[in-house]
């Protein structure tokens, strides 16, 4: 009988024991979901946050495509053929003789600014321009100061 007793209270401590680690055990799996069901949840935000992300990228490509699409327009030409004139601009000694590709409502200013890119030299000098028999004003348009189109602009140097 002394027996059976020392036994039972051997179960009983075993079975304590075995409690104890079962305790343990169900929180740490408790834990252990807590952390899942974090990662399930950021992984979730991540993919949210992704996805959000690549239909604002897409949304904003499609904007710029169709911004492309309406401001390229190759069958409309920007100027028409016979608004482009040519004048040429002609030094006293003889040593330029250039023709410039131009509007009529260019300012003579850019017409020169043109010569000045194909004979940068003459940057360096101070040049008056006639046309027709007339001063040309810089800040005009070329159609203001009646230059048409084959006209030749002479110029030569104020010193």
């Amino acid at each position: 009988m002394n027996e059976e007793i020392e036994k039972n209270k051997r179960l009983e401590e075993e079975n304590r024991k075995l409690k104890i680690e079962n305790e343990k055990l169900k929180s740490e799996l408790k834990e252990v979901n807590e952390v899942i069901s974090v990662v399930q949840n950021n992984q979730i935000d991540t993919n949210e946050i992704l996805r959000n992300e690549l239909n604002i990228k897409n949304h904003e490509i499609n904007a710029l495509k169709l911004t492309i699409q309406n401001s390229v327009r190759v069958d409309e030409p920007k100027y028409a053929f016979n608004d482009i004139m040519v004048v040429t601009f002609i030094s006293q000694d003889l040593s330029v003789n250039e023709g410039i590709k131009c509007l009529s409502t260019d300012t003579f200013a850019e017409v020169e600014e043109k010569l000045y890119k194909i004979h940068d030299n003459l940057r360096d000098t101070n040049n008056m321009f006639t046309a027709n028999g007339k001063s040309v004003l810089r800040f005009r348009k070329l159609c203001e100061n009646g230059i048409k189109d084959g006209d030749k602009i002479q110029f030569f140097n104020i010193e």
